[in-house]
C-alpha cells in the first residue's frame, strides 16, 4: 500500500519513526500510570530521534486515513470480494457502528494502531525464522525441498497465498519454531485481577494487582516442548502433540485478546 517493497527504500521514514517510538512506547507501556505522562514527555526533550519520528507518525496517521478512505471508495464501486479487516470494520460501522459504539474514526484509529502493532513485530518474527534456518543447514534443506516440491505438483502457485501455504507442514512447523523461540513480543500482556482476586496455579493474588505471562519463558516448558525445548526442531510440531503447545504459544496473546492480525 505504500509502495515500500516496490521502491525498495523507507518511504517517508515511517520505519525509521517506528525504530525510534516503540522502545519509548514500550516502557511508557509498561510504568506506572502516575509515572507515563512524565517519562514520555521527558523522552521527547532528551531524545531527538524521538522528536523527529513525531513528524513521520504524522504523515503515518495520514496513510492511515488514506488506506481506509480507498479502500471505502473500493467497496462502493463493487471492485473486489476481499473480506479483509478494513471491510469486516467498515461493514460494522454500516450495520450497528452507533450501537456498538464503532465509528469511522475508530477504523482510522485501529489502522493507524495496526501499522505500529504489526510492522515490527512482522519483521521480528521473519527474522527469527530466517534466523534459524540459515543456522541449520538441514531445517533449510528440508524446508526448499518441499516448497520445491509444492510448486512442481501445484499445491502452491505465486504468489503463494495463506491456503496454500497453510498445506505445507514442513513450512508450518519451522514458523511454529522460529517464533516459539524468538516471540515478536517480550513483555507479559498483563491482566488486572478482578474484585473478588484470583488464584493461579495455587498462588492467590489480591484484587488490583497487574499480573501476566511472557512468552519467552512459557514457550520453553519442557513439560510442554520436550527436554531439548532450548534446541530449534521443527520436527517437535509433525512429531509431537502440536495442539497442546499451540495453546502455549503466546506469540498473538490468547483469548478474547488475540492479535487480530494472526492469519
Amino acid at each position: 500500500m505504500f509502495g515500500f517493497m516496490h521502491e525498495h527504500r523507507d518511504i517517508g521514514g515511517y520505519m525509521k519513526a517506528i525504530d525510534s517510538l516503540l522502545p519509548a512506547f514500550t516502557i511508557g507501556g509498561t510504568l506506572p500510570s502516575y509515572l507515563t505522562k512524565l517519562y514520555f514527555l521527558s523522552t521527547v526533550i532528551i531524545s531527538p530521534s524521538v522528536r523527529g519520528a513525531l513528524g513521520a507518525v504524522k504523515q503515518i496517521e495520514e496513510g492511515s486515513k488514506t488506506a481506509v478512505e480507498n479502500r471505502k471508495q473500493e467497496l462502493a464501486a463493487e471492485k473486489d470480494n476481499k473480506h479483509d479487516m478494513l471491510r469486516k470494520m467498515l461493514d460494522i460501522t454500516a450495520d450497528r457502528g452507533e450501537k456498538v459504539d464503532f465509528t469511522y474514526k475508530d477504523i482510522v484509529v485501529e489502522s493507524h494502531s495496526s501499522i505500529f502493532a504489526g510492522a515490527d513485530t512482522t519483521a521480528i518474527a521473519i527474522n527469527s525464522i530466517l534466523y534459524h534456518l540459515m543456522r541449520d543447514p538441514a531445517a533449510y534443506d528440508k524446508l526448499t525441498a518441499e516448497i520445491d516440491d509444492a510448486v512442481m505438483d501445484g499445491t502452491i502457485s505465486m504468489p503463494v497465498g495463506y491456503a496454500e501455504a497453510t498445506k505445507l507442514p514442513y513450512l508450518r512447523a519451522c514458523i511454529n519454531e522460529s517464533m516459539r523461540m524468538h516471540p515478536s513480543i517480550g513483555l507479559t500482556m498483563p491482566r488486572v485481577v478482578p474484585a473478588e482476586g484470583a488464584i493461579i496455579s495455587g498462588f492467590h493474588f489480591p484484587s488490583g494487582y497487574r499480573i501476566g505471562i511472557n512468552g519467552a519463558v512459557v514457550q520453553y516448558d519442557r513439560g510442554v516442548f520436550g527436554s531439548d525445548a532450548h534446541v530449534f526442531r521443527p520436527e517437535r510440531w509433525i512429531e509431537g502433540d502440536a495442539a497442546k503447545m499451540e495453546k502455549t504459544m503466546l506469540v498473538f496473546g490468547a483469548g478474547a485478546r488475540t492479535c487480530l492480525g494472526k492469519n
